[in-house]
């Protein structure tokens, strides 16, 4: 790589130089670097800015000066990419400073509190600025020196596993520069210097990490200083993307009561494509996981400082497998399929409130890899005999292999596969798990791996079948019955040979003899066999269910018949009757059971007769009367497969068949379609179903639900008996509809009636028909449409069906009676001054036709037809009122009127310094204007005189308080302590500061 450099340099501290740099585009291992310095000063080796190489790096200078500004000076570097990036790309800038700022940043808003912890400022220390730009136009700011800097997805200080430090800028605008300025704050002495170095910025991918991401970041709300001093944060961030299963960060909130969250972000490269999945690998406190902390850790992700497009709690992304690990403090691998592209990972833990745990979680690796493999239906489940091999086969996208495994971690690479071959195992004789995991080609990273399991199946023997009925000889006129029976489970076939060359099938006629073969229990029954050809030699093996092995050639049971001819015959008459009381014993109480039955034809008293009955025999002894009862287990009876009970009598010579059919009882539902009123709250305690009855989720659930269990609209629940197994007794489907009628609808919530009307429920206004009324939201009492409505009370309807179901949401309706009350008019009524003040009175707005009647006044302003109020200027002191009619059309009273009286005093007034005497009170402890009043009079010394229309004194004070009742302070023609008559007397108040006097008559009447 080489590169031409036309510069001219001109070195001083206060110059500002201009280097022009040409070069080719660098782009090393798939990353694109910025090429151009546009603008620098105070650099040092500005071209390590572009040279590609992150271990080299340019140095921007700043200095405090010497003394008052002189020499000081902040430097910068600008560099430019080759092209113009589009908005949302992110590209990073390698950096460094002189001041510990980075690491403290790394925790995005949590910068200022962390740095807090470690003594380090980062205001008025050493502070750089970064600004994006696109050409000259600067699209997005940010310093270290600003509250809660670095803290939004455009732009953010990440590290790599190296603990390198980066920026990570990705802005909603296109860029094409990024200049970095470095600074010193007021808090560092003179003389003193600090440089920040510039390693490169570049974006793209690089391709030697594939799935691993390259840098990671944090962030935390709701946190203060004492959590973080507390353990809250994140320690080690780095291990959550070094590559290691082993190692992890620890995401922490510590103990705490208030609501907070801590969250760590990892940073890909490169846009995860169709067909990757992110894999979160954590370990959790099993006590966290049982408080419910899962509900409160978050997977996100997003494409760059777009906003996130997949947010969901890890509780939803476990299975039961996972879950299970996690209750038991295992390490999980949880897969995340976001649905689209994206290059950010976010893994976000919420405080539980109320516990006194210890919060945190350790995250040991968020990488990227292909969806983890797909396994053929032949290859899951898989069982074969022993001594065999098998073929296993999984898929995975196209362009990835499949790599198997021994092991769930670790182990041996057994085989690398392109997706849909066959890894063939070697000749297995015990139960072996292999592995298989998805990778992509070139890339350490995989896939968790995907057990597959094959169970290795012995090859039945001889020993490993039983053949019953043909222990004695058989008469010639019954029929041989030969069942087999054996620990294996599977299905049956016969043979005529030992090497199984010539088999029996069902149906199959040889001369005069006829084979069946009972499809559900393999029992081979014959008919037409006789003494000359006796014995007989039949052969069974038997086909293991799973991997299909079968008894050997040479290796199958024999059943040696022995005919004797014979005319003997019986008729056997027994017909057990079981209830679902009786299966309930046998299978949870008591399973004995009594088959009783009588014989008749050539038996004899005291034959064996023995019932062979799913597999297992019986035996008992005919009575006197030919009778039978024989106690067998109740069990056997409910699980025998062609549900017939085989009967065989010794009768001496030769043994007599026959069967028994046995009755299974059915489940009966007499309602298969039960509806149930949503307002009746239905459970499944409400579901008729019978007594003893479970009921279920599935057809195949073991687990019985809680009768308190809420019914579901449309769900299946299925009744059953807990313990009888479903292939005895299938389950019935019961379905369930639920009516809700809707919530009923009104065209006002709030209605408003006349008293005068003697209004009641019934005249509420609804919408539907069929509403019922009550007095609460919920529950309470059902009101009679006869109910009289009360002002200020809310109403409660639900529509009612046909069925009598309810409205879930009852409608409210705000209920105002209307009195037909006086109107109201307001404005000042006492000491209106005379000839004074303008007084404004006001009456109820959005009324018609308003006419306003003012006697002993003059109307200044308002007052017009269309006026609520009206302005006065009272002119009179005796017959003064004030009084409004107006029309009201949608009131009760279509006409409402009403006077006010007005009482107006003469009023002495000092206005202009806040003074007026009121010349008029009444001492007559009525609790109004029982003092002679004089406004604002505590604001001035004062003194003040009052004397009878004779010129007599009566009282007097100093600093006037507004207290005065008419009582004499003063000896003269009333003795002191008198109270004075009614009558017109007289004042002077002296106000010394103002060196004035007001004089004036004061009325005092009793």
């Amino acid at each position: 790589m080489t590169f031409v450099m036309d510069q001219s340099l001109l070195y001083s501290k206060k110059s500002l130089f201009l280097i022009l740099l040409v070069v080719s585009v660098f782009s090393v291992n798939g990353q694109t670097f910025a090429t151009n310095i546009i603008s620098e000063d105070e650099v040092d080796n500005s071209a390590n800015a572009i040279d590609g190489n992150l271990s080299t790096s340019a140095t921007v200078r700043a200095s405090t000066g010497i003394a008052l500004g002189i020499g000081a000076y902040a430097g910068h570097l600008e560099v430019e990419f080759p092209s113009t990036l589009p908005s949302n790309t992110t590209s990073y800038v390698k950096l460094d400073t002189e001041e510990d700022l980075l690491p403290l940043l790394l925790g995005g808003s949590l910068g200022g509190l962390l740095s807090d912890i470690v003594g380090v400022l980062l205001i008025g220390n050493q502070e750089f600025t970064v600004s994006i730009k696109n050409n000259a136009g600067t699209v997005m700011e940010e310093s270290s020196g600003n509250a809660n800097p670095f803290a939004t997805d455009m732009l953010r200080v990440v590290t790599n596993v190296d603990n390198d430090y980066f920026l990570a800028i990705a802005p909603d605008s296109d860029y094409n520069r990024v200049r970095l300025t470095n600074s010193i704050g007021s808090l560092i002495g003179l003389n003193n210097t600090r440089e920040l170095n510039l390693f490169g910025a570049f974006h793209g991918p690089d391709p030697a990490l594939c799935g691993t991401p390259t840098y990671t970041s944090f962030d935390g709300s709701g946190l203060t200083l004492d959590l973080l001093n507390l353990g809250a944060g994140v320690t080690n961030p780095h291990l959550a993307i070094d590559g290691d299963l082993g190692t992890s960060s620890l995401i922490g909130l510590g103990v705490l009561g208030v609501a907070a969250s801590i969250e760590q972000t990892v940073y890909f490269d490169t846009l995860s494509e169709a067909g990757e999945n992110f894999y979160i690998r954590l370990g959790v406190d099993p006590e966290l996981v049982q408080a419910g902390v899962l509900n409160n850790i978050e997977a996100i992700v997003q494409n760059g400082s777009q906003a996130p497009f997949f947010t969901e709690n890890i509780s939803s992304l476990l299975n039961v497998d996972l879950l299970g690990l996690l209750q038991g403090g295992e390490i999980v691998t949880i897969p995340l399929d976001p649905g689209a592209p994206a290059d950010r990972v976010t893994l976000r833990l919420s405080s539980l409130l109320n516990i006194s745990l210890d919060q945190n979680l350790n995250l040991f690796e968020i990488y990227r890899a292909p969806a983890m493999p797909e396994l053929n239906p032949d290859s899951q489940d898989v069982s074969i005999c022993d001594g065999s091999t098998v073929d296993l086969t999984a898929t995975t996208s196209v362009g990835n292999q499949l790599r198997w495994y021994d092991a769930e971690t670790g182990g041996n690479l057994l085989a690398t596969v392109n997706s849909g071959e066959a890894y063939t195992t070697p000749v297995l004789n015990t139960d072996t798990t292999y592995y298989v995991a998805a990778v992509e080609v070139g890339c350490p990273e995989e896939s968790p791996r995907v057990p597959v399991t094959v169970s290795v199946v012995d090859i039945p023997t001889a020993s490993d079948i039983t053949i019953i009925g043909d222990e004695n000889p058989i008469c010639s006129s019954n029929d041989v019955v030969l069942i087999p029976t054996s620990d294996v489970e599977g299905s049956y076939s016969w043979y005529f040979d030992a090497n199984a060359t010539n088999e029996i099938t069902d149906g199959q006629v040889v001369g005069s003899v006829t084979y069946n073969i009972d499809p559900d229990d393999g029992t081979l029954t014959i008919n037409g066999l006789n003494q000359a050809g006796s014995p007989y030699s039949y052969y069974v093996r038997i086909t293991e269910a799973t991997a299909g092995c079968e008894n050997a050639p040479g290796d199958l049971q024999v059943a040696n018949v022995v005919i004797v001819d014979s005319g003997a015959s019986v008729n056997i008459v027994s017909a057990p009757i079981i209830t679902l009381d009786n299966l309930i014993d046998f299978f949870l109480g008591t399973p004995t059971y009594a088959v009783t039955g009588s014989v008749t034809g050539d038996a004899n008293v005291g034959d064996v007769i023995t019932l062979t009955i799913n597999g297992q025999t019986y035996n008992g002894v005919l009575d006197a009367n030919l009778d039978f009862d024989i106690d067998v287990d109740g069990s056997d009876l409910a699980l025998d497969p062609d549900a017939a009970i085989e009967v065989f009598i010794n009768g001496g010579l030769c043994t007599l068949t026959g069967d028994i059919d046995i009755d299974i009882p059915v489940l009966i539902v007499d309602d298969l379609l039960q509806i149930f009123c949503a307002s009746d709250n239905p459970t499944l305690l409400d579901l008729e179903v019978g007594a003893n009855i479970s009921l279920f989720d599935s057809l195949d659930s073991l687990v019985e639900l809680d009768l308190d269990t809420p019914l579901v609209d449309g769900e299946v629940y299925f009744a059953g008996i807990l313990g009888v197994p479903i292939s005895v007794l299938a389950r019935v489907g019961i379905t369930v509809n639920i009516i809700n009628p809707p919530t009923p609808t009104t065209t006002s919530s709030t209605q408003t009636f006349c008293a005068s009307d003697d209004p009641t429920v019934g005249d509420l206004q609804v919408n539907e028909p069929n509403v019922v009324f009550y007095d609460s939201p919920n529950g309470g009492q059902e009101l009679d449409p006869s109910t009289t409505l009360v002002d200020g009370m809310n109403y409660y309807g639900a529509i009612r069906d046909s069925d009598g179901c309810e409205s879930t949401t009852r409608l409210q309706v705000a209920v105002t009676v209307d009195d037909g009350g006086p109107i109201t008019l307001t404005g000042q009524t006492e000491e209106a001054c005379l000839n004074g003040e303008e007084y404004t009175y006001t009456t109820e707005t959005g009324k018609q036709m308003y006419s306003w009647t003012v006697t002993g006044g003059s109307i200044v302003a308002g007052g017009t037809a269309t006026d609520d109020f009206v302005t006065v200027t009272w002119n009179s002191l005796q017959d003064t009122s004030i009084s409004v009619i107006y029309e009201n059309p949608a009131g009760c009273n279509p006409v409402e009127m009403f006077q006010l009286d007005v009482a107006v005093v003469n009023c002495v007034l000092g206005e202009e310094f806040c003074l007026r005497v009121y010349n008029e009170f009444s001492p007559n402890n009525d609790g109004f204007n029982d003092f002679f009043e004089i406004e604002c009079i505590e604001n001035y010394a004062n003194s003040i005189q009052v004397f009878s229309r004779n010129g007599n004194k009566v009282f007097e004070t100093v600093d006037y308080q507004n207290n005065w009742d008419g009582i004499a302070n003063v000896n003269g023609i009333l003795n002191k302590g008198e109270h004075l008559p009614s009558g017109t007397y007289y004042y002077v108040i002296n106000i010394p500061e103002l060196s004035r006097n007001l004089v004036g008559w004061i009325q005092l009447a009793r």
